[in-house]
């Protein structure tokens, strides 16, 4: 699974989700708008990570390979491919569960409330394999 995201670290290095005590992102594969250069972008939205150095992240999308063991079982098989989207990653929302102020409590509890469906589906496709 891909996992399209920005990570940002602290002054010490760590991973943080707080915006003032972020320092940097060390990961940023977010996809790509069309018409977007990743290698004359301006440092400030500048790809980071992985997703720097390889060849077929371009704007507008990716190229993603999987490998399935198959273990000698026979075809034919059916592949299947969803891609999400989700305003709020897990580790976000969560990260302010530890904050304790009325805030934090309240959105916390409206995201678990919703986590079923605060994402969706934007795309799928399915091939038969033979």
């Amino acid at each position: 699974m891909q996992i399209y995201e920005s990570v940002m670290v602290d002054s010490r290095g760590r991973v943080t989700t707080g915006l003032l005590s972020g320092l940097r992102f060390i990961k940023d594969n977010r996809l790509l708008p069309r018409g977007f250069e990743k290698s004359t972008a301006e440092p400030d939205i500048a790809v980071r990570g992985a997703a720097s150095d390889d060849a077929d992240f371009q704007a507008p999308g990716d190229e993603v390979l999987s490998r399935v063991a198959l273990d000698g079982r026979p075809g034919p098989y059916t592949v299947r491919a969803e891609l999400w989207y989700q305003t709020i990653s897990y580790r976000w929302a969560h990260n302010l569960a530890g904050r304790r102020a009325e805030e934090t409590d309240r959105f916390v509890g409206y995201y678990q409330a919703m986590s079923d469906s605060s994402a969706t589906v934007l795309a799928r496709a399915a091939v038969e394999v033979p």
